[in-house]
């Protein structure tokens, strides 16, 4: 195990600042796959690339559209409800024939955005493509989780240090923001174990 840092000098980021790399499972050979993201929020130019497999996905394409339709036929009254839950444009109108007297009219549609993805929301899953991060340990029943090696290396910094100084007054950094269990100094060498661990994956 590497020698103890006494002083944490890191910077003083906060945790969006790691938010632009996210190392996950590929989704074809589960090797090691990067997933690059200008703005993590509005992820409609991130993409993810696994070396291994050369697997690429853009998050652009991702982007569905659910295309509906209610109204009532000018004719005779009559409901119509027409949906189409997966389109991958957007749809303007279309002609729809009544059911019950067969009149043909076009009717305006409603568009209503969605991303599909691999599960995203869950606990330890990028929020772009929602893949499992690859990046996790446990500790003591806790689960540690980094999005890239630089986000690994700065927490691996932060808990070798002895003496954690704030480093600015103007935020709370990502490292001050970490769970109690990464912090605890009498956790420190499980901590460094898990992380060693997660930095051979």
């Amino acid at each position: 195990m590497e020698q103890s840092v006494e002083r944490y000098s890191g910077p003083a980021t906060v945790r969006y600042s790691y938010m632009n790399e996210f190392i996950v499972d590929c989704p074809k050979c589960q090797h090691e796959a990067v997933i690059s993201a200008d703005d993590p929020y509005w992820p409609k130019n991130a993409r993810l690339a696994c070396n291994h497999c050369n697997h690429l996905e853009k998050a652009i394409d991702l982007i569905f559209y659910k295309v509906s339709v209610r109204a009532h036929c000018d004719n005779c009254g009559k409901g119509i409800n027409k949906i189409i839950p997966h389109s991958k444009e957007k749809v303007d109108g279309f002609a729809i024939s009544c059911a019950a007297c067969g009149a043909t009219r076009i009717y305006r549609a409603r568009n209503e955005e969605y991303t599909r993805s691999y599960g995203k929301g869950l606990d330890g899953a990028d929020p772009v493509f929602g893949l499992p991060l690859r990046l996790q340990g446990d500790v003591k029943g806790n689960i540690l989780r980094a999005y890239n090696r630089l986000h690994l290396r700065e927490i691996k910094n932060y808990v070798k240090a002895k003496l954690r100084e704030r480093q600015t007054t103007t935020h709370t950094t990502m490292v001050e923001r970490l769970p109690t269990f990464i912090t605890e100094a009498k956790n420190r060498e499980v901590v460094l174990k898990a992380i060693e661990k997660m930095e051979r994956l």
